[in-house]
């Protein structure tokens, strides 16, 4: 984004989160519509699979040959079947995987001597720890060290000033909550809460990954969207019974 802004114009830059309502409105008038200041544009889609997949296809279709506009999507699922037109030429498909054990503390070193930042390995894997999954996190920590020690060695007792937490296994508190002891369920879904995740994420994720429940989630759901109970209600409901 910032290298396209830098070459080109924000005119033609255009952020959308689809769970949002008028995204999709906003967005088709975007693609749509040419500016005669800038002809290329990006498109940055944010939860693009919350939208139903043949609204999602019927959108981004007819631009796929389009040239002067890129569209990007970042999501953790592959695209349903509407979508799998985005796995195939022309659309340029990657995957990323997750860094663990000693590639992921590698990448750490090789990150923070982009950013002149020296850390020793103990360092390095406490800062894997922490940031377990989350790059964007990791690189905004790493860049804040900057400086720190006068560019000096960074030890993992230099980081205990920073009190940092490690951050709980999220997947094991999704697995927390299928757990047959209803208090168990009710400390993962109390813990997902406290680090401000938001119930509907939950509820997609736990749907996703609860196939025994499915019929219930989907009535759930159905209960959401109707407006007669909220996620979090639905959740409630659900580990409790």
């Amino acid at each position: 984004m910032a290298e396209f802004s830098k070459k080109r114009s924000e005119i033609g830059l255009g952020v959308f989160d689809l769970e949002e309502k008028t995204a999709v409105e906003s967005l088709d008038e975007f693609l749509k519509t040419q500016s005669i200041f800038e002809m290329a544009k990006l498109v940055v889609l944010e939860n693009a699979f919350a939208l139903e997949a043949s609204k999602l296809a019927k959108l981004l279709k007819p631009f796929v040959e389009e040239k002067n506009i890129t569209i990007l999507i970042a999501e953790k699922d592959k695209p349903l079947k509407a979508l799998a037109f985005l796995l195939d030429k022309p659309v340029l498909a990657q995957k990323f995987e997750t860094l663990v054990g000693a590639e992921w503390t590698a990448f750490i070193l090789t990150e923070a001597k982009k950013n002149d930042v020296k850390l020793t390995i103990a360092a390095a894997q406490f800062l894997g720890t922490i940031y377990s999954g989350n790059t964007w996190g990791l690189i905004t920590e790493i860049e804040k060290l900057r400086g720190f020690k006068s560019g000096g060695l960074i030890d993992k007792k230099d980081l205990d000033i920073f009190d940092f937490e490690v951050a709980p296994n999220y997947w094991g508190l999704i697995n927390g909550l299928k757990n047959f002891d209803i208090r168990n369920r009710l400390y993962a879904f109390e813990t997902m809460l406290a680090g401000n995740d938001p119930p509907a994420k939950i509820f997609n994720i736990l749907a996703s990954q609860w196939q025994e429940k499915t019929p219930h989630m989907a009535e759930y759901d159905l209960a959401v969207k109707s407006g007669k109970v909220d996620y979090e209600e639905a959740l409630v409901d659900l580990l409790i019974s």
